[in-house]
């Protein structure tokens, strides 16, 4: 029971803290997105940089995994498609991300024999086919998966078996035999 009132209390004072004008937020704590929101879905960042990085580490990708390609020739048309954009000045930068991103992608890739799973190849021949196509935006990053956060105040847990749940008779008897009482 004195466990219940001393978390009633944090909830409260923690509450009122937030709630007036000024302080402690939870903007202030956890940024302006809040604890716990989701980052921004404006979509991968589309400049020649990334549209290199991206072509480049595709192809290599594409290449490791036995794609039937000429990664010459897509990197030609990448090159020219970003030359005819006319929106880059310095192409000799373009063409060094490019290739810096697929020998660096192709070396640390060139090592892992089970690299090419279902899921990875999927990806690839998804990427692969709309820039052979001329298509060359970045892809949306997939979200991965994260750990269920069950919040600080949700002492119940995750639905796994972890023993007696806060507060519950059972949760007292293992405290008292804890503390050898």
């Amino acid at each position: 029971m004195l466990m219940r009132g001393v978390a009633i209390i944090v909830l409260g004072a923690s509450l009122c803290a937030c709630s007036g004008g000024g302080g402690v937020t939870t903007g202030s704590l956890f940024g302006s997105q809040g604890m716990g929101a989701a980052p921004s879905d404006a979509g991968p960042k589309n400049d020649p940089t990334s549209r290199a990085f991206q072509v480049g580490s595709v192809a290599a990708r594409a290449v490791k995994c036995g794609y039937n390609f000429d990664p010459q020739r897509l990197r030609s048309s990448f090159i020219a498609a970003e030359a005819a954009t006319g929106a880059t000045p310095d192409m000799s930068q373009v063409e060094r991300t490019y290739d810096v991103s697929y020998n660096a992608v192709a070396k640390a890739i060139a090592a892992e024999p089970d690299y090419c799973t279902a899921e990875r190849t999927a990806d690839i021949k998804s990427s692969l086919s709309r820039h052979l196509a001329g298509d060359f935006t970045p892809s949306v990053p997939k979200r991965v998966a994260q750990p269920q956060d069950n919040g600080w105040f949700n002492w119940g847990g995750s639905g796994e078996d972890n023993g007696p749940s806060f507060g519950s008779e059972d949760w007292w008897e293992k405290q008292k035999d804890a503390i050898g009482s």
